[in-house]
């Protein structure tokens, strides 16, 4: 048998620290050929332009699948223009299977990218392999993860309930693997780079207590991603001795107009994007973290990180004890801020709390059933399992 042909997409700065492990592991294995695919926030200058960190970290890149309007930013900022930006990706991601030819295509999480690619993946018959379904959540994600778990083959869960739903979803028992989620892998060996070395290349006071605050807009929630954000920043306010380190907003509906406000405040340290290895040292040093990013669910236990999460966008998700849930108001929110920073024996549950999203192990098993599972029309012609 020759070597095995494995497209890869990836869309976000979120999702692209939580697949690189698997990626390293494909390219150590002789048998398999990685051909990745880049998209969405990736490609957009407005983003950070977060290709060329992964060229960087020395990955080939098989295809590009531009995505966003080039005369806006990174696209446009409503739901319609999100619409038409799913549309053009999913026209591009079959231009690249074709170019490709994979054998199988490894999709990740609950992006509207994802939804693109194993659209377009399932109609050019190619078997899908889907990291991060089961899972629940707030706002469009929720559908967008199920939708593909029905059009993918394999499934990769990160934890026992999220595999429990896939499998009660009618989805045959034996191609439900629960793994554990790659970017633990990745946390497990991360050596986090010195305070004063982030402060020195981002410009913020290494002396200060470190607030990391992550926002999103929510898409179900159109049209209140102002008022919601500005609810946290009133917070944040009550807190002088605060250094609020913050990145952007997604490429989501609205998300936009709140990265440009967070931008507007006087003493946020604001930006587009950062290296995981970056990110992951400043959860390391930080006191808290703030906003509604996954995150703060699924990479803050890794840290004993206490964390703020407002609103619905993670609301189901299978939490540590490091997590304080709270809606969008500002009184509320700061409260839970002031539990978050001095509360000694929550900050104690939160320092010994484990992260249940995985052991370090997770790209391994992960690429171990890619390069061993059966390919093939019994694989590809799905029927519901009960």
């Amino acid at each position: 048998m020759g070597r095995r042909t494995i497209a890869c997409m990836t869309a976000t700065r979120a999702d692209y620290p939580r697949v690189k492990p698997v990626l390293r592991e494909i390219a150590r294995r002789p048998g398999l050929d990685l051909k990745l695919i880049v998209t969405g926030a990736h490609l957009s200058r407005a983003f950070g332009h977060t290709v060329d960190l992964i060229e960087r970290d020395g990955f080939e890149i098989a295809q590009r699948v531009p995505m966003y309007a080039e005369d806006a930013r990174g696209g446009g900022d409503s739901v319609y223009d999100m619409t038409k930006a799913a549309a053009r990706c999913m026209d591009g991601m079959a231009d690249a299977l074709r170019a490709i030819a994979p054998d199988l295509f490894l999709i990740t999480v609950d992006r509207v990218e994802t939804l693109a690619a194993a659209a377009a993946g399932a109609l050019m018959n190619l078997p899908l392999f889907h990291i991060q379904g089961g899972e629940v959540t707030g706002t469009i994600d929720e559908s967008i993860r199920h939708a593909v778990t029905k059009l993918a083959h394999v499934h990769f869960p990160a934890t026992p309930d999220a595999a429990e739903r896939i499998v009660r979803m009618g989805e045959a028992p034996e191609h439900v693997h629960q793994v554990g989620c790659p970017y633990v892998d990745f946390i497990q060996s991360l050596r986090p780079l010195p305070k004063e070395t982030l402060a020195q290349r981002y410009g913020f006071d290494p002396a200060r207590p470190l607030a990391i605050f992550v926002q999103h807009p929510v898409t179900s929630e159109y049209g209140r991603g102002m008022g919601q954000i500005r609810a946290t920043i009133e917070a944040l306010g009550a807190f002088p001795g605060l250094e609020v380190f913050a990145l952007f907003s997604n490429a989501d509906a609205g998300g936009r107009e709140m990265t440009d406000l967070m931008r507007r405040q006087a003493g946020f340290c604001v930006h587009p994007n950062l290296h995981e290895t970056e990110f992951l040292s400043l959860m390391h040093h930080a006191s808290v973290m703030v906003g509604n990013s996954s995150a703060g669910i699924r990479e803050a236990p890794s840290f004993g990180l206490p964390v703020v999460n407002i609103g619905s966008r993670q609301q189901g998700r299978l939490r540590a004890c490091n997590v304080i849930d709270v809606p969008h108001q500002t009184e509320a929110i700061a409260a839970a801020l002031e539990r978050a920073l001095n509360d000694a024996a929550f900050r104690a549950r939160a320092a010994a709390c484990v992260n249940p999203y995985g052991d370090g192990h997770a790209a391994a098993r992960i690429v171990d059933i890619l390069e061993d599972q059966p390919l093939g029309p019994e694989l590809t012609q799905k029927i519901i399992a009960y």
